[in-house]
């Protein structure tokens, strides 16, 4: 186990541990320093293991704010277990108010399991892989639409042939814990390199949620994740005296291959014509594309290619082919 991160925090030390990780960086305004990645570790007694990470995305922002929380609020007493929290997972990326690190373009997730001596992105994630995931009994990582994404409030369960059956029900069973509208099953289209499709794929039982959208926070966003947050740490057995209330019943979806998402098929001006939770059916109008610098051109339609319920949707008028505008999910029987 080889990694050129360290940090102040010791994951096998009782107690709470406030401090980062920090990757080593050579910039040209700074030969010999680091970035630093907030972290925090609060171990007393026997009992699970579990991770909260939040900023993956750096435009991200429920996450951050309520793991921040955790670090502040919770005590030692007041765990069985380990609590290990990641509140700004991408640093650089939340520093910038990016998706990804501005540092080196990357996306963390789609980077795992990491490289030692890669990036500062997939160096990152390759310490959270050896150091971190490898202990751990339970993961949930907090997402957001971010600034370009328009999206229901969910969870999201990585679904595979190649899962441990078990894994898949106690995922199934976190997302009815945590307790918010709907619920996705994706396989990302077979890319299993995000934190959550590699810790699944580990055999980790796993949540992912999608909490906020539009890179703004609001009152409403971070009480729904903060109340679906704490449901999930009681549930595991970590936070066993937190106080919480009961979340909603999820529907049960899926993201059913390329043809749920609908993408621009040239550069222009999108006109959208459905909004969230708008029922669809296949061939129905998704919006026209305007070239507004040559008037004399018809705007270019575009079309849905399958039926389902609106799920997420872009925010930016101005798109670039293959820009995403759409995602369709049908609804599923609940996995067992």
């Amino acid at each position: 186990m080889s990694t050129t991160v360290f940090s102040d925090v010791d994951w096998n030390k009782a107690g709470k541990q406030v401090g980062s990780l920090f990757l080593p960086h050579s910039p040209d305004d700074d030969a010999w320093g680091v970035i630093p990645y907030p972290a925090a570790s609060i171990k007393n007694g026997d009992g699970p293991v579990v991770v909260v990470s939040g900023g993956v995305h750096g435009d991200e922002y429920e996450g951050p704010v309520v793991i921040n929380e955790l670090v502040r609020q919770i005590q030692t007493e007041d765990v069985q277990g380990q609590l290990i929290l990641l509140p700004t997972f991408n640093a650089p990326a939340l520093r910038a108010g990016r998706r990804t690190s501005p540092i080196d373009r990357l996306n963390l997730a789609r980077v795992f399991p990491g490289d030692d001596f890669g990036t500062s992105t997939q160096q990152i994630a390759r310490y959270v892989a050896d150091r971190i995931f490898a202990r751990a009994n339970f993961y949930l990582d907090l997402h957001a639409g971010g600034r370009t994404l328009f999206i229901e409030p969910s969870t999201h369960v990585v679904m595979s042939d190649e899962m441990n059956p078990d894994v898949v029900k106690e995922n199934a069973r976190l997302a009815e814990v945590f307790g918010v509208g709907v619920t996705v099953q994706t396989s990302n289209m077979g890319d299993y390199r995000t934190s959550c499709g590699y810790t699944s794929m580990k055999g980790i039982p796993t949540l992912a949620a999608e909490m906020g959208m539009g890179g703004w926070v609001t009152g409403d966003s971070v009480q729904a994740t903060r109340d679906a947050t704490r449901r999930f740490l009681k549930h595991t057995g970590v936070l066993p005296r937190i106080a919480t209330i009961a979340g909603v019943k999820t529907r049960w979806t899926r993201i059913n291959g390329a043809d749920a998402y609908v993408f621009a098929p040239c550069d222009g001006y999108f006109e959208r014509r459905f909004n969230l939770g708008d029922p669809i059916v296949a061939g129905q109008l998704a919006g026209l594309i305007h070239q507004l610098s040559r008037p004399a051109v018809e705007p270019e339609p575009v079309y849905f290619k399958s039926a389902g319920t609106l799920y997420a949707h872009g925010l930016v008028g101005h798109v670039r082919a293959g820009q995403n505008l759409a995602v369709l999910t049908e609804d599923v029987a609940r996995p067992d």
